[in-house]
Parts: structure tokens; C-alpha cells; sequence
């Protein structure tokens, strides 16, 4: 059964997370990047652990506009890093709306767009942050995680 559970207050922990920003002309080649991403995990003897995270952010200023960053938990902490690539020990995103997906890929926006939809019935300001986690995927149905930050 398709459904989207929604909750107030939570808090995203990541610990040894691998990140990289996804600039708009990479898109195309963004499968390319995440083997990219867990071939350098296992090149530092570490391993890739969990599931694929997604980050998309709104930079401040007088032209905003959304920056997208993959990020990939390692079961290590890698310190030689290359220059594209940014290494947090812990990641901690507290007080977050989220909401649980499950149901057709191809309808995960649904996620988010029901986050926005609560934050405006509720008068939640967000923080422009959020974090989707790509938790599980067969064939065309799969589970997916949103968190996004509040103000």
C-alpha cells in the first residue's frame, strides 16, 4: 500500500559521511558519480555503509538557488581526501520534519511535497535543507526517508 507517514521534531545522525556537490551539467552522469563515491571509500580501506542520501540545499543571498550534494556513509573515517569531496565524522540535522514514503520511484516527490504542504497548514517555517534517503528500491517500488530542516 502506497503511504506517507509525517513527523515533527526529529533528528537525521549520519556518522563518517562522504560528500560531494552535484553540479547541473553532472546529472546526466549521477550513477557514475555514486560507483565514483564508493570506489574511493574502498580505496582508503574503508567501506560504503547504508543507504544513498541525497542533499539539497538553497544557498542565502540575492539569488538563491538549490545546491545538490550525494553523501555516503562509510563504516570509517577517511582523512586524505581529494578535493572534490568533503568528510563530516557526525552529521547531525535536529529538529526536522520527516516524512516516510513507500510506494512507486517514481512518485517519491510526493515525500517532500507533503512536507511543504504540513509546514504551510502548521505555520512551520523551513530552513530551505533537506535530506532524502534513497532506504530501499525493487523494481519500481522502493521506501524513501525526508528530512527537512525547520527554522
Amino acid at each position: 500500500m502506497n503511504e506517507i507517514l509525517v513527523s515533527e521534531s526529529k533528528t537525521l545522525k549520519l556518522t563518517n559521511v562522504l560528500s560531494r556537490r552535484i553540479m547541473p551539467e553532472d546529472f546526466a552522469n549521477i550513477n557514475l558519480i555514486v560507483t565514483q563515491m564508493e570506489n574511493f571509500v574502498r580505496s582508503h580501506g574503508a567501506q560504503p555503509i547504508g543507504p544513498l542520501v541525497q542533499h539539497i540545499c538553497i544557498a542565502k543571498g540575492p539569488k538563491p538557488e538549490p545546491q545538490m550534494y550525494l553523501l555516503r556513509q562509510a563504516n570509517q573515517m577517511i582523512t586524505r581526501l581529494d578535493p572534490q569531496y568533503h568528510m563530516d565524522a557526525v552529521l547531525r540535522v535536529k529538529n526536522c520534519l520527516y516524512a516516510h514514503y513507500v510506494g512507486p520511484m517514481a512518485r517519491n516527490e510526493l515525500a517532500s511535497q507533503k512536507l511543504n504542504i504540513y509546514a504551510f497548514e502548521h505555520d512551520i517555517k523551513l530552513a530551505g535543507s533537506a535530506y532524502t534517503i534513497f532506504v530501499s528500491q525493487d523494481d519500481d517500488e522502493g521506501v524513501v526517508d525526508v528530512f527537512m530542516e525547520k527554522e
